[in-house]
């Protein structure tokens, strides 16, 4: 279903307000979340939101999607934390302190509970994410340019699971616009450890395919002229996923 909001506060603030509400009914909550500029507004009302409902965010788990990887002499190694294009870095520095806004020692996120997989296994993240319970809500972003979802390129297979992967030129030059501290596409990582397609379409109770900015304009034409999974368009797995909704404020692609 595609929901359309008028500008995209609106929409971060119902999106917020949506995972906020299951929050406190069901009393924790598992959420899949991306790293990079699409859900930041997002990010900055759950910890508003939050704070004005006083809805306490301890028992909430973050479950990141991906992280950039080096290959250095044949041997796969995680960048650096401190690097400004890691994901461990965002989530630390960008999303756990826009959730905890006003927060005190109790009712914020703690950092335990902000999940990432294990290089050395990494299909073990698919494990643990389904001793959990699986994932509530995860939150989506495809690429502008190829349709990648996480570090799901085109051509990435159904049945991958938690997973590294060679990064596409073009996910990779996505990627500069999501760190604007590359300056040269050679500085950007070329390869990825990643949650794959049967991850989040098996793991997943309810996928939110955020699509928002004019530059997601092409992205949001092919997941409407699509309607279902295309293995050239990987962000498009949000169609098989259990349930789903696809938010948007981009008017000339409304439909109900």
């Amino acid at each position: 279903m595609i929901k359309r909001f008028k500008n995209e506060k609106i929409l971060a603030r119902n999106l917020a307000l949506k995972i906020l509400k299951q929050l406190k009914k069901k009393g924790r909550l598992i959420l899949g979340c991306p790293g990079g500029r699409s859900l930041k507004k997002t990010y900055y009302y759950l910890g508003q939101l939050s704070y004005e409902l006083n809805i306490s965010l301890d028992q909430l788990t973050i479950i990141m999607m991906d992280e950039y990887v080096e290959k250095i002499r044949g041997q796969y190694t995680l960048v650096n934390p401190y690097s400004h294009f890691s994901c461990v870095r965002f989530s630390r520095q960008v999303i756990k302190r826009l959730l905890n806004y006003k927060k005190n020692h109790i009712t914020s996120l703690k950092i335990k509970n902000i999940l990432f997989p294990d290089i050395e296994n990494p299909d073990v993240y698919d494990s643990m994410i389904k001793k959990l319970g699986g994932i509530d809500i995860f939150l989506l972003a495809s690429g502008s340019s190829d349709g990648h979802v996480a570090f799901n390129n085109v051509y990435s297979k159904l049945s991958q699971k938690t997973h590294i992967t060679k990064l596409s030129i073009k996910t990779r030059k996505d990627n500069m616009k999501t760190f604007p501290n590359f300056e040269k596409l050679n500085e950007v990582p070329k390869y990825g450890l990643t949650v794959g397609l049967k991850t989040i379409f098996s793991l997943t109770k309810e996928a939110i395919l955020v699509l928002t900015g004019e530059e997601k304009k092409e992205a949001f034409r092919k997941i409407k002229e699509l309607n279902k999974f295309d293995v050239n368009w990987p962000a498009s797995i949000v169609f098989k996923c259990r349930k789903y909704n696809i938010y948007t404020n981009l008017i000339d692609n409304y439909q109900k």
